[in-house]
């Protein structure tokens, strides 16, 4: 499983974004928190690296992210994405008006191949932009989340194969009702059955396009999305472990340390989260 940063940069809540209320993301995206503000030269950080997305859209050029060598000028004829995971530094000049989203993808198990992501602003994408910088300047915390959901689906529908590592459409949809299944039972039976396959020749399906076995392969998703549920909401351990398929806290504390290398209960407090 990847590494998650229990770095500086790991909290993506700031001091002036949105917080959207509880539900209200969607079924693809978890927004964390979308904001707006004026750039100065204060926005100037170095080696920037969190376990969430991140999305950019400025309103007027001059600010910049650098990331694999590469600079990559923000500005009202683009969005520029930022995957989970990858290292950037940023700077800007006085006066950009800046918008942002911090969130997490629910259902793409893809990995990012391209690094930081440009991704060119249509007619619409500028205008839906435009309109989740007024809502979130009147402070409209339940419109801005809905706006943000339709301005990330827009941006991601853009994002072309060459972004992404290429995954078997068989197994692309496997991946999705996993995810769709976390809280409830997952055999290697029902994962045949969604394959359409037996299950002896499942196993050696799944286990050749993967590197691992189907439980291993459950039990990480079932962790990862533990990860992201302590570290961006409320929710108790027992209520997170309900949600990604455990019978008790228990269980889930111990196979979460077999593969996050410590318990719930500290993962979260070590993210300030407790």
């Amino acid at each position: 499983m990847p590494e998650i940063d229990q770095r500086l940069w790991h909290d993506p809540f700031t001091a002036h974004g949105l917080k959207p209320p509880a539900g209200e993301s969607g079924d693809s995206f978890q927004i964390h928190e979308c904001g707006a503000a004026r750039l100065d030269p204060n926005w100037n950080f170095q080696q920037v690296r969190s376990p969430f997305w991140r999305c950019y859209y400025d309103l007027n050029p001059g600010a910049w992210i650098e990331s694999r060598g590469r600079r990559h000028g923000l500005g009202p004829d683009r969005v520029v994405l930022v995957p989970d995971g990858v290292t950037f530094n940023c700077g800007s000049r006085p006066g950009v008006d800046h918008l942002w989203v911090h969130f997490s993808l629910y259902l793409s198990l893809t990995t990012p191949t391209a690094g930081v992501i440009e991704v060119p602003a249509g007619r619409t994408v500028r205008a839906l932009a435009r309109e989740l910088h007024r809502v979130i300047a009147r402070r409209q915390t339940g419109r801005a989340a809905h706006v943000s959901a339709g301005l990330l689906h827009l941006v991601f529908a853009e994002v072309g194969p060459e972004g992404f590592e290429t995954i078997p459409l068989r197994l692309r949809k496997l991946f999705g009702w996993i995810q769709h299944s976390l809280s409830g039972e997952i055999t290697n039976e029902r994962l045949a059955a969604q394959a359409g396959l037996s299950v002896e020749a499942f196993i050696r399906w799944f286990k050749a396009n993967t590197g691992r076995t189907p439980a291993a392969f459950v039990a990480e998703r079932r962790v990862r999305e533990a990860c992201r549920r302590l570290t961006f909401s409320e929710d108790s351990i027992e209520q997170v472990a309900e949600a990604v398929g455990f019978a008790n806290r228990h269980h889930f504390s111990r196979v979460f340390k077999q593969y996050a290398g410590c318990g719930p209960a500290r993962f979260r407090r070590d993210r300030g989260r407790g």
